[in-house]
């Protein structure tokens, strides 16, 4: 197993040599070839997806590495073609999960091939985990692709990003894309500055200099900006709390150190809103965005009421009705502001999949709605032809409340006593049975069919709400962060930009940077050189960088010991010894003890037997016929063998035999 490079000159991953889109095309269509032989009918997904699957065996996988095509004895070119096999495989996918919905009488054998390409992703990743780390995560899984498609070159994208995309829960959940996605969360894992296609490993990450790490750089870190993002959240709701809560009195007070502070938090998320979908366009726009959106519009209007409130303006209402009008309009806002805490704790994965059940539902609810407004739309109309039917429009106004108000269970027939008889009376009671006994029922299986569906597949399901979080940080990343709302600075030193050198406006940002995220670089570096003291010792046994995290009982040499107590005063290489002298100290604890009793230990037959009781996992899977029946099919091969030596054995003596007849004939 190869560890990652050190340095971006170790492994130079801009030099690296990629298909061409054209042969990335190719690659996909000898995939699909591949695929649609290979499944043929509609099988048992679990055939297909169950661990060494007789049908996705180790034959197939060869073949579908043999698809990229190159040197066979050269393994650079090998390399530079299987590096986009999984970023093919998704684009094979996607075209089946396409083909699943416009020919529906093959949907089923379609959706099949579309997990099969996924489930051949999985094991291609964990496989090469276990190979090459490196090429795994800087060119299979975080080099940037693109395949012609009509003739177009599509937008390059990274296995990690189309993945989380196409909402790829097999290919996201393998343990490979994982650690993957680990090492790009913990920010050791970097996109090259001079290429926007790849990434590379932060150098820094390994060195155990304090001022290495107290760097305004690490704040680019996905885990670290989360973290932030937390911290600023609680602080918004605590300004919030303040600002509402502390209105005791009628009369227009100007504005407070709360309510300024509070505002500017404001003002930086709007500014972060509109710079974000400025540079993403609409495509940005999710539930989140339209969330927070509409709470900082919300605050937005009543600051600007508060603002006439204190104006000296004249308007036609008093200046106690403008700023009573103003909280009264901030206090809406509550639901939102406690609500969005939820976006930033997604990482627990508890809040995650609260999360994402609520998507799910949110989703499902959409045909609820739809023939919902359907129905009230159309009893509506009956109703209000119903009141036109003598000549004026009186009831209206009831009618359409009445209609919202039965679904949520506060509907009555009042309205309707004395209302066009009996035609009113009979489409209420119409509209009353097909919205409570029909439509929210419907609306209850829909959330209940959304709910099962997340649970079976919670697991995955959060670790994809975790790669569409990790990539939100990491697919535009920003030369110099500033978390809203200290994006205000940015905003303040930007026409500095236009005035002063460049080098010199780095510098003026850079020191800027130190000085406000100070606390949070004190924390980042003490944790990183810590995190550095163990990377030297993995990297001095030759592990890789995330071994020995955690001290498993079942291991005696693993874990790391660090005493951070001692962080400013002890020696770099401390941390190195004290883990040695542990394991060693362990082994020889342990030895002693099993040699206390002589009669205590097993015999190396024990082992033996062990090994002999094993199924033939491995051997059935290369073969193709499972390890259920590979016993049957290697008496059978070792049959076949032996006969076939002995009908060798007797053609070389019917041979022999008619070779001395022809001898014997020529001297007669």
């Amino acid at each position: 197993m190869q560890s990652l490079p050190l340095t971006h000159e170790d492994y130079n991953t801009a030099s690296f040599k990629t298909p061409t889109p054209r042969q990335v095309l190719r690659i996909g269509l000898n995939l699909k070839f591949l695929i649609d032989k290979v499944i043929p009918i509609a099988y048992d997904v679990n055939q297909v997806t169950c661990q060494n699957s007789r049908i996705l065996n180790h034959k197939v996988i060869k073949l579908s590495r043999e698809a990229c095509g190159g040197k066979h004895n050269d393994k650079e070119s090998l390399r530079k073609y299987q590096s986009v096999l999984v970023f093919t495989l998704l684009k094979v996918s996607s075209w089946y999960n396409d083909l699943s919905i416009k020919e529906l009488h093959n949907a089923d054998l379609y959706k099949l091939r579309c997990v099969a390409a996924q489930h051949l992703c999985k094991i291609i990743i964990e496989f090469e985990e276990n190979v090459d780390l490196q090429y795994l995560f800087l060119q299979m899984l975080l080099r940037r692709y693109s395949m012609n498609e009509n003739d177009v070159d599509s937008k390059p994208l990274s296995v990690v990003e189309l993945a989380t995309d196409l909402h790829a829960t097999t290919v996201i959940s393998a343990s490979g894309f994982q650690r993957c996605l680990a090492w790009l969360w913990r920010g050791w894992i970097i996109q090259a500055p001079d290429e926007p296609t790849t990434f590379v490993r932060d150098a820094t990450i390994s060195s155990m200099s304090f001022k290495a790490h107290f760097s305004p750089e690490r704040i680019k870190t996905p885990k670290y900006q989360n973290i932030l993002q937390i911290f600023f959240s609680f602080l918004f709701l605590f300004l919030y709390t303040l600002v509402v809560n502390d209105k005791n009195s009628t009369d227009v007070e100007p504005f407070d150190l709360e309510e300024i502070i509070f505002y500017c938090f404001t003002l930086g998320n709007l500014i972060d809103e509109a710079l974000k979908i400025y540079y993403v366009g609409f495509a940005y726009l999710a539930f989140w965005n339209v969330f927070n959106d509409t709470l900082y519009t919300i605050i937005s209007v009543s600051f600007v009421l508060r603002v006439v409130s204190l104006s000296l303006v004249s308007t036609k209402y008093s200046a106690g009705s403008w700023d009573m009008l103003s909280y009264r309009i901030l206090s809406c806002a509550a639901p939102f502001i406690w609500s969005r805490l939820l976006l930033y704790l997604e990482s627990v994965q508890f809040v995650g999949l609260m999360l994402v059940v609520l998507k799910f539902m949110m989703t499902e609810s959409i045909v609820f709605f739809v023939m919902l407004l359907l129905v009230m739309i159309g009893f509506l109309q009956g109703f209000i032809g119903l009141d036109a039917s003598d000549g004026s429009i009186d009831i209206t106004g009831p009618i359409m409340k009445n209609l919202v108000m039965t679904v949520v269970g506060a509907g009555g027939f009042d309205t309707f006593k004395s209302f066009a008889p009996p035609y009113a009376a009979i489409l209420w009671y119409c509209y009353c049975f097909i919205v409570t006994v029909i439509l929210l029922n419907i609306l209850i299986a829909l959330y209940s069919n959304a709910y099962q569906k997340v649970v079976e597949n919670a697991s995955d399901e959060y670790m994809a709400l975790m790669s569409q979080k990790t990539l939100r940080f990491i697919r535009a990343p920003d030369e110099k962060v500033f978390v809203p709302p200290l994006n205000i600075l940015e905003v303040a030193l930007k026409p500095l930009e236009f005035i002063v050198s460049e080098n010199y406006f780095d510098l003026i940002t850079h020191f800027i940077m130190c000085v406000i995220y100070s606390p949070t670089l004190l924390v980042v570096a003490i944790s990183e050189v810590r995190t550095a003291k163990r990377i030297q010792y993995n990297r001095m046994a030759k592990l890789q960088d995330d071994a020995n995290e955690t001290d498993e009982v079942w291991n005696l040499t693993d874990g790391f010991v660090d005493n951070g107590s001692d962080f400013f005063f002890e020696e770099y290489n401390s941390g190195i010894h004290k883990t040695r002298s542990k394991n060693s100290r362990a082994i020889k604890k342990q030895l002693e003890a099993e040699r206390a009793d002589p009669h205590f230990s097993v015999s190396s037959e024990w082992h033996e037997k062990v090994k002999q009781s094993v199924q033939p996992v491995e051997e059935g899977f290369q073969s193709g016929v499972g390890w259920e029946l590979f016993a049957l099919y290697n008496q059978t091969e070792s049959r076949y063998k032996k006969s076939e030596r002995k009908v060798e054995e007797l053609t070389q003596a019917v041979n022999r035999l008619a070779t001395l007849v022809k001898e014997l004939k020529l001297e007669q």
